[in-house]
């Protein structure tokens, strides 16, 4: 997507590709016509405009941003929902909890805090290629256990691009032109797959773990605890985050470089000429730890009562406000420089702004838009019940089918909404065939929360292509291998480790 952002500020024009683009609408209208009457037609609908933009977003027929308003054009005309319907999404808060998170990306990058990060990161984890991505998975899965995915990219994804800059550059001052692109996909998916991996590991991590608790206490008695989810999430997490290292380093984004260029003696002579910290990089390392602070500690101080009682507009703060505030301050606060007329300089000026992905943020309004059109029209329900007929099969086929069918979904709509509409119905079904409902709902926990194809299936993938270092081909190549390893995973999990921790 960069690469046709820059072609375009050059003056090229996007290629056609008729045959491709075709293919969208054709298969989207014959799976409108297939499906049968039990589906209300706006559900049909809904379900040919999903596969029209699958097949685009897959192979890039248009480009990625032009796809993703296809919502806006085809739904209200199909009857599936009104203009205001479909484009309300796009001003969905996590929207904006994505620009902050990019703006204040940016001036991190602007201040030159970037390279210091990159910096003392490789040196932290080691200079190989595979040790790096490592280091980046295990930080990325470790915060977002405790805080969104969406945060947590937004924190891990500029560091990550900050390292391919500084490799980048060393390659350039040894005379070396371009990068690894190997390296490259395998840094950002790391990132990005090690926030899904590590998100699933608590209670708290994600939507569909508090939702599960939730359903779980409301339509079943059951209080799922939090350190008994995390003897089940903490294990799947780190299985996952280890085949994905070995996936992505190994076997399918296995780096040309085998060290990093100049090894850990040029990273410490780089650290040292950076010298200290300039009044800009800490101010915006101030902003980038206060948002941290407050997305992060701020959450669970709400959770103990007297700090609830005593400042109850904490639990008020949103981790959108907190990103946006963020972003406000970077245009707000100075620099420690001043212009020729003495006038103090801002962290980020307006123009930077130009640097901002809005594709990437139509991207995630599209994603939400389509989510909208599955539950408004209950395509997600009749996708739930179809599932439903498997119910005279033996308990472990119902069980993979349902998980199989849940992560499938999910790679087109939010897992939240999955998660909402599939936990009554797979709980219904799960008493029909004698199968214990709270081993349904964690099945389909951890199926949701298990999408690595493309970048709509979750905010992390979204991020992590919007810095323009992976291709959707590339998301697809290594997501499709692990949405079978974690297939492969649950089911292990259920023959083994929930016997052990879901028992009431």
């Amino acid at each position: 997507m960069a690469d046709r952002q820059n072609a375009s500020r050059g003056g090229a024009r996007e290629t056609i590709n008729f045959t491709t683009m075709a293919l969208g609408p054709v298969a989207g209208l014959i799976l409108g016509l297939i499906l049968p009457e039990s589906l209300a037609l706006p559900g049909r609908m809904a379900a040919g405009g999903a596969l029209w933009m699958a097949i685009w977003w897959m192979t890039e027929a248009v480009p990625i941003p032009v796809t993703s308003m296809l919502p806006l054009v085809l739904f209200p005309l199909l009857g599936v929902g009104s203009f205001g319907q479909m484009a309300a999404p796009y001003a969905s808060p996590v929207v904006f909890l994505v620009l902050g998170g990019v703006i204040l990306g940016l001036a991190t990058e602007q201040s030159n805090l970037h390279r210091r990060i990159a910096l003392r990161t490789i040196r932290a984890v080691g200079t190989r290629p595979d040790q790096i991505v490592l280091g980046l998975m295990i930080a990325s899965a470790f915060i977002s256990a405790w805080i969104s995915n969406t945060a947590t990219a937004v924190i891990m994804v500029p560091i990550g691009v900050s390292i391919l800059h500084l490799v980048r550059d060393i390659a350039r001052e040894q005379g070396r032109e371009g990068g690894d692109a190997k390296f490259s996909a395998s840094i950002m998916l790391g990132i990005a797959y090690g926030v899904t991996m590590g998100s699933a590991a608590t209670l708290i991590g994600q939507p569909p773990t508090a939702l599960m608790k939730a359903y779980l206490l409301e339509q079943h008695g059951y209080d799922m605890g939090f350190a008994q989810w995390m003897a089940i999430g903490v294990p799947f997490a780190a299985i996952m985050l280890v085949v994905g290292w070995l996936l992505l380093t190994k076997l399918i984004f296995r780096p040309e470089m085998r060290e990093l260029p100049g090894g850990a003696a040029l990273i410490r002579s780089e650290i040292d000429a950076l010298g200290p910290m300039t009044k800009a990089e800490s101010r915006v390392a101030l902003i980038f730890l206060g948002a941290i602070f407050f997305w992060v500690a701020v959450p669970l101080l709400t959770r103990i009562a007297a700090v609830d009682a005593a400042l109850p507009f904490l639990s008020g703060i949103s981790s959108d406000q907190v990103a946006m505030t963020a972003a406000v301050a970077c245009f707000l606060v100075s620099s420690g420089e001043r212009d020729d007329s003495g006038r103090p300089v801002a962290l980020l000026s307006w123009s930077a702004s130009r640097e901002i992905p809005w594709g990437l943020l139509l991207l995630f309004g599209g994603g939400l838009s389509l989510s909208a059109a599955f539950t408004a029209t209950g395509l997600s329900v009749w996708i739930g019940n179809q599932v439903a007929a498997f119910g005279e099969m033996p308990a472990l086929v119902v069980l993979m089918t349902a998980a199989i069918v849940g992560l499938g979904l999910t790679e087109l709509t939010s897992n939240t909404a999955t998660a909402a509409a599939f936990f009554p119905i797979m709980g219904s079904v799960a008493i029909g065939v004698g199968i214990d409902p709270l081993v349904m709902t964690a099945v389909m926990t951890l199926a949701v929360c298990s999408a690595y194809m493309l970048p709509v299936a979750t905010p992390s993938n979204a991020v992590a292509f919007g810095s323009g270092e992976v291709s959707i081909r590339q998301m697809v190549r290594a997501g499709v291998w692990l949405n079978l390893v974690s297939m492969v995973v649950i089911f292990l999990m259920i023959e083994t480790l929930f016997p052990l921790v879901l028992t009431r």
